[in-house]
């Protein structure tokens, strides 16, 4: 038997430009990213078996993003295209399942981009791209008011 779990249940929330974290409405994909190690070569003339050295840098916090139902002019569309015209990054938080309870994920973001999608027979969605800036902080999420979503 397995110990797989689904993603049902996950949330995004991103700051709002006045401090306040507001939960993105209709969420349907979420990307975390990865943060990867820089490198640079440090090889010299005597390097064991005349082989390539690299050491470790910096960290690049990388990028991620999410998908929502796109509802043009809703709560959520005018907070991701806010996030979006700021030029400065904004606090969020991420909350997936987790083994035993949920786990967060929070830190500093840029909103990149956003794009919408808009098939003739399907849902209409947005795709927001994100670029992590700084570190991030990854734990076991402490509870949460109960939000009313943004729709």
């Amino acid at each position: 038997m397995t110990d797989a779990l689904t993603g049902f249940g996950s949330e995004f929330w991103l700051d709002d430009g006045t401090g306040n974290l507001v939960e993105v409405g209709e969420l349907i994909a979420l990307e975390p990213g990865s943060e990867e190690w820089g490198t640079t070569e440090a090889t010299h003339f005597k390097s064991p078996g005349r082989r390539r050295e690299y050491i470790k840098t910096l960290i690049e916090s990388g990028q991620g993003s999410f998908q929502v139902n796109w509802l043009p002019g809703s709560d959520t569309d005018q907070l991701i295209a806010d996030a979006h015209a700021d030029e400065g990054s904004r606090e969020f938080k991420m909350i997936v399942p987790a083994t035993t309870g949920r786990w967060e994920i929070a830190g500093t973001v840029n909103v990149l981009s956003r794009t919408p999608t808009i098939p003739m027979d399907d849902r209409m969605t947005c795709t927001v791209t994100l670029q992590f800036t700084g570190g991030r902080e990854e734990g076991e999420a402490t509870p949460t008011p109960t939000p009313t979503p943004t729709p």
